[in-house]
This record gives C-alpha cells, sequence and structure tokens, in this order.
C-alpha cells in the first residue's frame, strides 16, 4: 500500500492519488445519469450526518476555539517553529495575506450580505423573535460573527499548528498522519495515514470542485448583467478556462513568487472595496452594526456553541452544523499548506496570523456588508425576501449594490473580486493537493511538483464545467459536506494531540 507508481513521469502516491481521482470522476458522472437519485441519497445521508452529530460539531468546535486561546497564552507560545535557529521563509504580511486568501475563498463575499438577511428574515424559532422584528436584526449580525469569526478559524489553527509543529520537528513525511504521533508514537501505521490522506484529498476537491462551480455562476451571471447577448454556455467555459489558466500559472511560480504576490493583491482589493463601501455608505449605521455584532456575538457565544437552546433546531443544522461540517471538511488538507509556510515563526505568532488576525478581518469585513444588508432589509423586506427566495443568496449583494445607488462600480470590483479571491484559494490548495499526493517529500516543502498542481487544476476545473453544464453543483457540495464526519472524528484526536503537546513540550517536539 506504500509503494509509488510512475504516471506521466510524476511518482505519486497511488494509493492517494487514484482512489479520490476515481470516485470524483464517478460521482460526477453518477450525478448527471440519476441526478435525482444521486442527490436525494447523498442528501438523506447528509441529513443523517447533522441530527446525529450536531452537538459534536459545536463541541469539538468549542473545545478547538478555548484550546486555541489557551495555547496562545501559554508558555508553548514562545517555542518556535521548525526550532531556535529556523528562519521566516515570508514577510508577515505576506504570510498574513497568503494565510487570510486561503481560508476565506469568495465565502465573505456573498454570505456576508445573505446569510444576516437570511437571520433576519428568518430568525430561529428557540430566540422567539418576529421575523424583520429589531431583535432579528441585532442577533443576525451576532450569528453571522458566531459562523465566520474565532470558532471557524480555530477550526483550521489547531491541525495546522500541530502538523507544522510535528513536520518540522523531525525528519516527517508530509502527510496527515503525523499530527497523531503524540497518541500513536513515533511511527504510526503507513494504512492509517494513507487512508486519512486518501479521504482528505476527496473532501478537499470535492469542495474546491463545488466552491469553483458556484463562482462560475456568480461570475457568468454578473458578466450577463452587463452583456445580456453573451451566449450563457460559452460564457462559463471561457470563465472556467480563465480561472484555470491563471492559477495554474500562479501555483505553478511557487509559493513564494505567485501565490505571495497573488494574495497581496487580493488582500489590497478586498480593503479597497471594504474602504469604499464605508466611505459611500452611512458611516454610522456600519459602525452601529459592527458594535452590536461583538455585543450579540459575545452574548449568543455559549449558547450557540454548545448549543444550549437550539438543540434539535433545524436552523441549528442548516446553519451551524453545515458551516462547521464543512469547515472541518476542508481543515485537515487546508492545515497542510498554512503548517508548512510556518516555519521560523513562534506559536504565538502563528496563532495571532492563522487564528486572531484573520478572525478579526473577518468580523469587521461582515459588519461592513451584514450591517448595511440588514439595514436595507428592514426598509423593504417583502423585496429582499422575493430575491432571496426567487434568485438565490448571490443576488443580494447585487440588490445592495443598487439600493446604495453605485451599482455599476461595486458590481464590476465584486466581480473582479470574486474571480480573484477564487484564484487565490485555489492556489493554495491545489499546492496541498499536490505535495500530499507526490512520494518525492524529501526537498524544499515549499515546492510541490507543478505538474501535479497542472493535473489537480484540470480535473477540477473540469468537473466543475461539466456540472454547471449538465448536472447542477449541489451534489458534489453535498458530497464535501459529508466528509466532515471523519473529519470530526480526525480533529478530535487532533486537538488530544494539541493539549498533549501543550502539557508536555519537549517529549513531542525534538529540535527544541
Amino acid at each position: 500500500m506504500t509503494r509509488n507508481t510512475t504516471f506521466f513521469s510524476l511518482t505519486i502516491r497511488p494509493w492517494v492519488f487514484w482512489p479520490p481521482f476515481i470516485l470524483l470522476i464517478i460521482a460526477v458522472a453518477s450525478s448527471i445519469l440519476f441526478p435525482d437519485s444521486f442527490i436525494s441519497v447523498f442528501r438523506n445521508i447528509q441529513q443523517l450526518i447533522l441530527s446525529n452529530f450536531s452537538l459534536g460539531f459545536s463541541w469539538v468546535s468549542f473545545l478547538m476555539t478555548i484550546l486555541t486561546v489557551v495555547v496562545l497564552f501559554s508558555r508553548l507560545g514562545n517555542y518556535k517553529i521548525g526550532g531556535k535557529n529556523a528562519k521566516p521563509r515570508l514577510t508577515r504580511i505576506s504570510w498574513f495575506a497568503i494565510v487570510l486568501c486561503t481560508t476565506i475563498a469568495v465565502g465573505i463575499l456573498f454570505w456576508g450580505s445573505a446569510e444576516p438577511l437570511s437571520h433576519f428574515l428568518f430568525p430561529p424559532d428557540f430566540k422567539g423573535f418576529e421575523p424583520g422584528s429589531e431583535e432579528a436584526k441585532s442577533f443576525a449580525i451576532g450569528a453571522l460573527y458566531f459562523h465566520w469569526g474565532f470558532t471557524p478559524y480555530a477550526i483550521y489553527a489547531v491541525p495546522a499548528l500541530v502538523f507544522a509543529l510535528m513536520y518540522y520537528s523531525g525528519k516527517s513525511r508530509f502527510s496527515l498522519g503525523i499530527m497523531l504521533r503524540p497518541i500513536l508514537g513515533s511511527k504510526p501505521h503507513r494504512h492509517w495515514e494513507t487512508g486519512l490522506d486518501m479521504f482528505s484529498l476527496f473532501a478537499l476537491v470535492s469542495g474546491m470542485a463545488a466552491a469553483l462551480g458556484a463562482g462560475i455562476l456568480s461570475l457568468s451571471g454578473g458578466f450577463l448583467a452587463f452583456l445580456p447577448e453573451l451566449n450563457p454556455s460559452l460564457l462559463t467555459g471561457l470563465i472556467t478556462l480563465g480561472i484555470i489558466v491563471t492559477f495554474i500559472i500562479s501555483a505553478s511560480t511557487g509559493i513564494e513568487k505567485g501565490i505571495k504576490n497573488l494574495s497581496l493583491f487580493n488582500l489590497g482589493f478586498f480593503f479597497l472595496i471594504a474602504s469604499l463601501f464605508v466611505l459611500l455608505g452611512e458611516q454610522g449605521k456600519i459602525m452601529n452594526a459592527i458594535l452590536t455584532g461583538f455585543r450579540e456575538y459575545a452574548s449568543n457565544f455559549t449558547d450557540l456553541s454548545l448549543q444550549l437552546s437550539g438543540a434539535g433546531n433545524s436552523w441549528t443544522y442548516d446553519w451551524s452544523t453545515f458551516n462547521f461540517a464543512m469547515w472541518m471538511a476542508w481543515a485537515p488538507m487546508t492545515a497542510l499548506f498554512l503548517g508548512k509556510i510556518a516555519v521560523g515563526r513562534t506559536v504565538r505568532e502563528f496563532l495571532l496570523v492563522n487564528w486572531f488576525l484573520p478572525a478579526l478581518f473577518c468580523l469587521a469585513w461582515m459588519g461592513i456588508f451584514g450591517g448595511t444588508t440588514v439595514d436595507f432589509a428592514s426598509i423593504n423586506p417583502v423585496l429582499y425576501q422575493d430575491l432571496f427566495q426567487t434568485s438565490g443568496p448571490e443576488s443580494i449583494i447585487y440588490q445592495v449594490f443598487k439600493d446604495m445607488g453605485y451599482f455599476k462600480v461595486f458590481a464590476q470590483l465584486f466581480i473582479l473580486g470574486i474571480f480573484i479571491s477564487y484564484v487565490t484559494a485555489a492556489d493554495s490548495s491545489t499546492d496541498a493537493l499536490a505535495s500530499i499526493s507526490m512520494s518525492k517529500q524529501g526537498g524544499d516543502p515549499f515546492r510541490s511538483d507543478t505538474n501535479l498542481k497542472v493535473i489537480w487544476g484540470v480535473l477540477i476545473g473540469f468537473l466543475s464545467w461539466v456540472m454547471i453544464n449538465y448536472s447542477g453543483i449541489d451534489g458534489v457540495r453535498i458530497l464535501s459536506v459529508i466528509g466532515g464526519l471523519p473529519a470530526l472524528f480526525f480533529l478530535l484526536l487532533v486537538s488530544i494531540c494539541l493539549i498533549l503537546i501543550l502539557i508536555s513540550p519537549k517529549k513531542y517536539l525534538e529540535n527544541q
């Protein structure tokens, strides 16, 4: 099972590369040939997972958040990843830009407006708020902060930190299995490592294909709003090709060139859009929304984290559990990339850049866009509710631009932002996919095989294009969420490993 094979002059790990590759093609083919049956079966499985393991997703997420805070202020925070003599490969601003753009993708661009609107119009019944009321309005921003703030970033930060510490503490294989060495010993069974890598790779590729499909549809809709005479099928094909070519070129130039430069550009672009939005919007209301969001976030944090009043509620399943399952499905593979670029930094620096600062950025962004959205929706709730239900969540932000009176300016910037954001996130993800697929892992961890990046990039783009044109993206998105169940148990074990490292760092970190 540990043998390597050669494929088009590439030495790959066959049991990591081929099963996800083949299963994804089978899944897409099944969703085309039997769309109703495929989605029905897997949606039932997804619902079974969300309803039976909802408390598990919430409690483990809460554990990881608390653990992150404890480690940040502990003596372990002084330890340097890679040893005392390790040197950073990236400047702090480049490092932060890459981390932020790797983790948020295009999510904040859409859900910053769509999610609070949903909570405002359809608040959870266990809170007892009237739809569209002031109480629902305040809760909407607080719930948005909960789903996009410190908890999801803890889900990424904990496995990424454990991987970084274990990978750079000795000559370790680039594999998810090394995170469990504090429990399994210095040489865990290769079959376990291979299985973990295979399942996590499948979940990440499924999620990337679904996210790319959603991004392509959104870009296509934006272009058609300006140029309705364009052929939709041709347009989606050209957009797919453009995204694939761009992120393959960027990823092929490496972390310290293409990925770094594109991430810095993307970070600047985020600040540009947010600054213009604040400048051209109502600053007083935006600031009030941000402050209200923090207040509601703090007052509801324990309740929502532990499901004290929302256990078994459909709102909890549809939002908190679904979101955390998705974050967890992506977290193990994303952790490999976030961990390997952290060499030369202390644990405290790592948590500030991978947990605290990105979460703070997302909260500010969500307050700006979410607050503005619910303000407009409170003036015209019928319009926004009809739009949400008939045109989908991706249409909400464009209505906000219209209500602000700057539709063309923001819509054009937004379309460009979607393109850049997905390309930047895909850069990092394809780098991780290539690193874990290849067998020659003894060289520079900042360099992965360009040909494997191309293979994964083309496959993801092809699957997305096929789904858009023939079946829809719901099926593959559901597969990605289902991947959150094994990730839940894996991340619980990783959290225990971090606790062991926290208690006795010298026992597990060889080079300190």
